[in-house]
């Protein structure tokens, strides 16, 4: 081979080989790492380093995050009434009739089959007893004589207002039906308040409801 030819063979390699080393240069400036490293990014939070940070919730019922007792309402239609006797303001639905005794004042639903119906409530204050004495005292004189009288439970509660309470109730047979009743204690005063709800065991999913519309509308009366 002639000299001119080996020269030009060898620099069509050279500019082979340029051609090659400048095109992996491009690639690696492309492709290189930027100088950052993995340690240098912030580090995204784990799920369990989440849960973490956050509080756990405990007891029964805790996941619900709703509470132990809901504040209800008066409805709009009751008519608000106060009794010089029991010293009590409370309100009742417009068309209950009132009825008294010697332990309270109570407003009932109309009746189809008696004068009055399973929906009741009432108040009745006993002066100078505690909560449970006073409880005991209504139970006396308003259900320990009726037929077929189960109590369900008894004892210290909290109400729909949030306050602490002494509650009773049970349910018993009246009229050819089921009713259950509850009571729950409000101490002001020197006395001890005593609210009452009573509705049909067919219907107690509403006997909170009704109380708690008692207890949101009651306060003591000079």
């Amino acid at each position: 081979m002639s000299f001119l030819h080996r020269l030009g063979v060898a620099l069509v390699v050279l500019a082979v080989a340029l051609g090659v080393g400048v095109g992996a240069g491009v690639v690696w400036e492309k492709v290189r790492p930027s100088g950052r490293t993995a340690s240098d990014a912030p580090a995204a939070p784990s799920p369990s380093a989440s849960a973490a940070s956050t509080p756990a919730a405990t007891g029964p019922g805790a996941s619900t995050g709703q509470p132990a007792a809901a504040q209800i309402a008066v409805p709009a239609d009751w008519a608000a009434y106060t009794d010089p006797l029991q010293k009590a303001t409370f309100s009742h639905p417009p068309v209950w009739k009132q009825r008294r005794d010697n332990t309270g004042i109570f407003y009932g639903e109309p009746g189809t089959v008696s004068e009055y119906g399973p929906q009741m409530i009432g108040v009745a204050r006993i002066a100078g007893a505690d909560p449970t004495a006073a409880l005991t005292h209504v139970q006396a004189g308003e259900f320990d004589a009726v037929s077929g009288l189960t109590r369900e439970r008894s004892g210290p509660a909290t109400d729909t207002s949030g306050q602490p309470t002494q509650e009773l109730a049970g349910s018993y047979d009246r009229e050819g039906q089921r009713v259950s009743y509850l009571m729950r204690t409000v101490a002001a005063d020197g006395a001890v308040y005593v609210l009452i709800a009573r509705v049909s065991t067919s219907a107690a999913a509403t006997l909170n409801t009704l109380m708690g519309a008692l207890r949101a509308s009651f306060s003591p009366a000079a």
